[in-house]
Formats: structure tokens, sequence, C-alpha cells
């Protein structure tokens, strides 16, 4: 079973191909409080239907008017919003800010673009645009030399598209109950590793992909890449000592292991017995997740979240 995040470009395309009249909304660039960052995306029918968000609800509906005009005018049109101090304090937000958009009809060469980008998506592989200001036509290029997320110059708009995080977590227990559904809502994949037939069963884990099977033969057909998160919630060495192992030996941009600092100081030893370096022990979270004085499994999964996405946002 995989779980992949829905888009604003997953929704792109299946409305096309539905045959409906479609607008793509595109932020370049942000300044101030402006909630939504440079890349964020928002679809939007002839009729007003829209999936995605370019300012967490401040200027959704002046977006979809001026979408369903681009519609009818047949233009790409790129312009500017001021959020007021006043109407962002209503939306939650503690000053004002300005956005920028571009708003473009979303045509056959368009959805053969956003195609290649949501297949991308799905195969965990980095991908990047180019995207045409006057026009709003989309072009796939190699990634710059100097990689950033989005790139706005003279020459448009540059976008690299980075697969969602995929958490791996060892040990089907309380706190990865509540760490499966609030990655669900985040829109990260996840998977649980966990031998023990009792533990990984559909009825406790429903709509998630469960492997019964033992984390070094987990490991040696699935590869951790650096979209990947690995947690190890089992507790028990001869389940997330492997998964550690295999963490380690990866790019994957977090490791994350429950347990004391007593614990944790056991778990180094142990893997500093099997060759690890100390610089290389640094990389596990330990105690798992952000202090926020977590203590029920729920707590626990919100600080363990928190914290890969943080570290997602760093990388």
């Amino acid at each position: 079973m995989e779980n992949h995040a829905t888009t604003p470009l997953h929704h792109a395309q299946n409305w096309f191909e539905q045959g409906r009249k479609l607008a793509l909304v595109t932020v370049l660039s942000v300044w101030g409080s402006a909630p939504r960052p440079a890349g964020s995306h928002l679809i939007c029918d002839n009729q007003g239907n829209f999936e995605g968000s370019v300012s967490g609800g401040c200027i959704e509906a002046e977006v979809i008017a001026q979408a369903v005009e681009v519609l009818t005018k047949g233009q790409a049109r790129d312009l500017s919003f001021g959020i007021s101090d006043e109407t962002a304090w209503s939306a939650g937000l503690s000053c004002g800010g300005t956005i920028r958009l571009l708003i473009a009809p979303y045509d056959a060469a368009i959805h053969d673009v956003v195609i290649q980008i949501v297949q991308a998506q799905i195969t965990r592989q980095r991908i990047t645009s180019h995207t045409d200001l006057t026009t709003g036509q989309i072009a796939l290029i190699p990634a710059p030399d100097n990689a950033r997320i989005t790139q706005l110059d003279e020459s448009g708009f540059i976008q690299t598209y980075r697969p969602q995080p995929h958490i791996m977590v060892i040990g089907a227990v309380h706190i990865a109950q509540a760490l499966a559904q609030m990655a669900r809502i985040t829109g990260y994949d996840l998977s649980i590793i966990d031998p023990r037939s009792g533990f990984a069963t559909a009825e406790r884990f429903p709509s998630v992909n469960l492997h019964e099977i033992w984390p070094e033969e987990f490991f040696k057909t699935n590869q951790p890449d650096s979209f990947t998160a690995i947690v190890a919630l089992s507790h028990i060495p001869h389940l997330d000592d492997p998964a550690l192992n295999a963490a380690l030996k990866s790019d994957c941009f977090y490791i994350g292991a429950l347990g004391s600092r007593k614990t944790h100081a056991k778990r180094l030893e142990r893997l500093t017995a099997t060759g690890f370096e100390a610089g290389t022990l640094e990389r596990i979270c330990a105690p798992i997740g952000l202090a926020i004085s977590a203590q029920e499994p729920a707590e626990i999964a919100i600080a363990i979240l928190a914290e890969i996405i943080q570290a997602y946002r760093k990388a």
C-alpha cells in the first residue's frame, strides 16, 4: 500500500483529465508575514472550485476571482497583493505582508509537465521547473548548481520540487499509532516495520504501510534516501539497533530513537562496538522529539513529528 500526499498539482492533473477548465496559481515571492512560501500552488476551475492555498485564507477569494477572469481572457497575470495589518490580524498573523503571484491558464502543455512533476514526487526524485512569467508556460530544466527550492529573477521562476518525507518507524507501538495519523494529516508517507504479528495489524494501523518483517530484512530492499526519516520506537535493541545501523550508513535527513539518556548511552556503546565513530552517532536524536515535556503517546508523537519537520526544513 502506498500513501502519497495529494497536492494541488495532483488535483490539477485529475481535474484536467476530467475536462475541467483550470487556472494554476503560483506564489512567486513573499515579504513580511505572508504565511505560504514561494512555490505554493492553488488550482482553480472556471466555477470557482479550488484546492491549495496561497495565503492561508487572507486573499483566496480575490485570487479565485482573478483566476476565473484569467480563464475567460486566456492570458497569464503577474500580480502582487498587499495584506494590511488589519487583514493580517484577522487571519491570525502578527503583521501584514506582500505576496506576488502568477495566475496562468492550465493547458495541455502545462499538463504534460505537471504529470512529470507528480510522477517524480511518487518515485521520490527531485525535479526542477522554469516558469515563463509572461505566458505562464512551464518547462523542466536541470537543477541549478546553487539549487535552492525557489529562485525568481528576470528570466522567470525556477522551482525545485522535493519529495515529501517518508517516515520509517521501527516498532508498532502506541506512539506509532498516533504518529501515523499525524503524518497522514501532514502529507508525509509513513511505514511501520515490526515482525511481531500482534503489533503490526491493519486494525491497529488502518491505511498504513505495514511490514511484518525484521528491520535488517526490510532495509536490504528498502534503502533510506535523503528524504527519509527513521524513527526507532520499539525500545528493543535487537529491533532498533539494525534500523539505526542502516540509518547511520545512509544519507537520511533524520534519525531518532526512543529512550532515556541512560538507555541511549547503552545504545551508543553497542553501536560504537559495531564500528561507528562518535561524530556519526551524533546524528541520532535521543531522547527523541522536541523538548516540550511530552508524556502521553500522542504528545510524544507530536514532539517527534515536530522534530522531523524542523530537520526537513533545514535540510
